[in-house]
Parts: C-alpha cells; sequence; structure tokens
C-alpha cells in the first residue's frame, strides 16, 4: 500500500543521517471507503487526492511528503483517509519525497531539500 506521510524538515534529517524514521508516524493512503462512494474515479485521482492530503497537514514549511509503500497488518484501520504507522521507516521504503505543492523529487535529491 502507498501512503503519504508527512514530514517536518528534522525528521528528514534524521532520516538521512539514520536510514530510518522513527514511529509512530501518520500516512494518507486511499481510503476503501473514498472508493465505495465513488467507484467511477480511476486510482490516480485517488492517489492525487491522498497526496494533497498529506501536504496539507504538513504543519512545517520546509516538510515533505514521503510517499512510502507500507506493509500493514490487514485490520490497519484507515480513518477519514489516514492510518497510524508505527514505525520505523527504512529509507529504502521511501518511493519519492513531494514538497507542499506536490512538485516530485527522488529520494537523491532528499539533502538539497533541506538545505532549501
Amino acid at each position: 500500500m502507498r501512503g503519504y506521510c508527512p514530514v517536518p524538515a528534522p525528521a528528514l534529517a534524521d532520516l538521512l543521517a539514520d536510514g530510518t524514521l522513527p514511529g509512530p508516524l501518520r500516512a494518507c493512503v486511499v481510503d476503501p471507503d473514498w472508493r465505495a462512494g465513488a467507484p467511477e474515479v480511476d486510482e490516480e485521482q485517488w492517489e492525487y487526492e491522498a497526496q494533497e492530503a498529506a501536504a496539507a497537514a504538513l504543519a512545517d514549511p520546509r516538510g515533505v511528503v514521503l510517499a512510502v509503500d507500507l506493509t500493514l497488518p490487514a485490520a490497519t484501520p484507515v480513518v477519514d483517509g489516514w492510518v497510524d504507522v508505527p514505525g520505523p521507516i527504512a529509507l529504502d521504503a521511501v518511493a519519492a519525497v513531494l514538497t507542499a505543492d506536490l512538485a516530485w523529487y527522488g529520494v537523491q535529491e532528499l539533502p538539497a531539500l533541506l538545505g532549501r
């Protein structure tokens, strides 16, 4: 499952230094209830909605949204598109990095993003 975790800049520094991001974290995911309520909407639109929600939740203007491949138990509750991730999240589980305006960056660009 792809999740979008809003992460403040200091936590990004920890992720780069340690290779993991300790939990707990929250991630916005495509909520099964969203799909059920609008089955005509395609997967790309749902993913975009989840990305937007995660970006809107950024409290740190220098923070980013990590697009993370999550492995969660099947019974993990999804509440209004959000799941609790116990952590840790390994750097190699991060697929991409998004800024608050949803610009996409590769994981290798994290050091430059921290310097912005």
